[in-house]
């Protein structure tokens, strides 16, 4: 009798288990607002002097940046965060989603320092197959260029593509 007990409890356990997985909504999951420009990116740095590209002048390599949506998910803003690999930056850029580009004029950079910092982005893009990846697969590229206040002159040419997962 034991054994018929244990084996109703375990058939018990295992259709609540199934029960419980039941899909509450046939709605396919969504997008975000701009889902078009996020990503994860890996690009590098260079640094333009006198309209010359010195490439990576620093010997940072290649190295992982981000963007994303908003908590509001606002079609005209974004996050760009460098991941704190370069600068440590992280700052809510306006963008033109139609057009997927962005620019930012003193703005507040979020970082991990005790002194307010401000940065200015100039002709910030996402091109779409604009680049190719380590397999060499078309991709999306995303180039910019910013400049620091606690470095003023200095424009530094962020460039690269979007993560192939290798």
């Amino acid at each position: 009798m034991k054994k018929y007990i244990s084996l109703f409890v375990v058939a018990l356990v295992i259709s609540l288990g199934f029960a419980s997985c039941n899909v509450e909504t046939d709605e396919p999951a969504g997008g975000t607002a701009v889902e078009k420009m996020a990503g994860h990116w890996v690009v590098q740095v260079d640094v333009i002097d006198n309209g010359q590209v010195i490439e990576d002048p620093n010997g940072l390599g290649l190295w992982d940046m981000y963007t994303y949506n908003t908590a509001a998910d606002e079609s005209d803003k974004m996050w760009l965060s460098d991941g704190n690999h370069f600068w440590g930056y992280q700052v809510k850029v306006p963008i033109n989603l139609n057009a997927q580009t962005f620019a930012c004029e003193h703005v507040f950079m979020y970082n991990d320092g005790d002194e307010d910092q401000f940065l200015t982005i100039t002709d910030g893009k996402v091109v779409p197959n604009g680049g190719v990846n380590v397999n060499g697969k078309p991709t999306d590229s995303i180039e910019y260029k910013i400049e620091f206040t606690d470095d003023p002159g200095t424009i530094y040419y962020i460039h690269g593509v979007r993560y192939a997962g290798f």
